[in-house]
């Protein structure tokens, strides 16, 4: 292996997410001494406790948007820019690290024309059908793939390729599929199991279900004083739809009063508290002991995964998705009807006045989590990284 070698990744995404603590994860796990590692990026605060370099990202705001046609291509032409500036920086790089997927990591593809660095494409998410995006794949030194994003990286490649084709490619040894895992370094606090207490945590991308949440909380919250708290990220530069927060979750001044009425004292009322892209997440966490996903077809589930390895009792929709596939129902987690506000509401309520319960799937479900160690899953990355 390798004694140096210098990574760069090209974070081109405004706002936190689950792909970027993916590849900080995987980062993270790197143990080979004498390894650098430069960040590109428009989201500093992303990477505030890293010991990275980082280099500020330079882009034209009003072609941030623009997903097809002179105007894409111009925008990561301006971007790739941005890796020039690091090659004269920081000195020759020898592997670039494309985080989110080959339609958002096109400007790595240009500067390789020019600077002959190996790229290892991560894919986190679908992938759109194009020839760019094909031959992006086709071009990559290693392509690393959630087992959910195939499908897409088939329509894609069919867009250049014949089947036969598309068979070799994808039996080559450069094209491998992979699991995200969590580093020792970051591994989760464990929760508490003394009371009842509920966490949501994701962006406010409307897919991601704070909406739905937030109906099931109120009814449930009518019924029983719960301490809820509710971390979110709020996306910038998207055209996808977004939620509103924070939202009040209690229904109406009789419902508070009833509750007043119920529980004798006022500050046995519910505690709904909303935190914005918190620092102190893993504290937050480690304090409650229920976690609920409301995101639909999620291609893997990072936050969940995290939540599992604290301990804390997982809900997720029955959905078909990752974790619905890799985890049981009443053994090591809570499924609910997808988009049910109802049966969330339901399963809530049951899990929420039985700790005991809480704490029998929890530690269920960090026995799953504890097969999930970055440094184990991520060995193949290294392999490629440092051959």
């Amino acid at each position: 292996m390798s004694k140096s070698k210098h990574i760069v990744v090209l974070d081109t995404i405004a706002f936190a997410g689950g792909s970027k603590v993916a590849t900080n994860s995987l980062l993270l796990s790197i143990t080979q001494p004498h390894t650098r590692i430069t960040i590109i990026t428009g989201d500093k605060a992303s990477w505030a406790n890293s010991h990275y370099q980082l280099q500020t990202l330079w882009r034209w705001s009003w072609l941030e948007n623009l997903e097809q046609g002179i105007g894409y291509f111009l925008r990561h032409l301006i971007l790739a820019m941005n890796v020039m500036i690091v090659r004269v920086r920081f000195g020759k790089i020898d592997v670039a690290v494309g985080a989110s997927g080959p339609g958002v990591d096109l400007a790595l593809y240009m500067a390789q024309l020019v600077f002959g660095f190996s790229i290892i494409q991560l894919i986190h998410g679908p992938v759109a059908a194009s020839r760019t995006i094909a031959r992006c794949l086709e071009r990559a030194q290693a392509v690393f793939y959630l087992a959910s994003t195939l499908q897409s990286i088939l329509q894609s490649l069919a867009r250049l390729m014949t089947e036969k084709q598309i068979a070799q490619h994808l039996t080559a040894s450069h094209y491998q599929e992979f699991k995200n895992g969590l580093p020792a370094v970051d591994w989760p606090s464990q929760c508490q199991y003394r009371q009842a207490r509920i966490l949501w945590a994701a962006s406010l991308l409307k897919w991601k279900g704070l909406d739905l949440f937030i109906e099931a909380s109120k009814r449930l919250v009518s019924k029983q004083p719960l301490d809820i708290d509710i971390c979110y990220i709020r996306p910038v530069a998207t055209l996808q739809p977004v939620s509103q927060a924070p939202v009040p979750l209690m229904a109406d001044r009789a419902t508070s009063t009833s509750l007043i009425k119920q529980c004798g004292r006022r500050q046995y009322l519910p505690q709904v508290h909303w935190y914005e892209q918190p620092k102190d997440l893993d504290a937050i966490r480690s304090g409650c002991n229920i976690f609920v996903s409301t995101s639909i077809k999620e291609p893997f589930g990072l936050s969940i995964l995290e939540a599992l390895a604290a301990g804390l009792c997982v809900l997720i929709p029955s959905d078909g998705a990752y974790w619905d596939k890799e985890l049981t129902d009443g053994l090591n987690c809570i499924k609910y009807k997808p988009n049910d506000p109802q049966d969330l509401h339901q399963k809530l309520d049951v899990v929420c006045n039985n700790t005991a319960l809480i704490q029998q799937i929890g530690l269920q479900g960090q026995d799953i989590a504890q097969t999930y160690q970055a440094e184990q899953l991520y060995r193949p990355v290294h392999q490629v990284i440092f051959c």
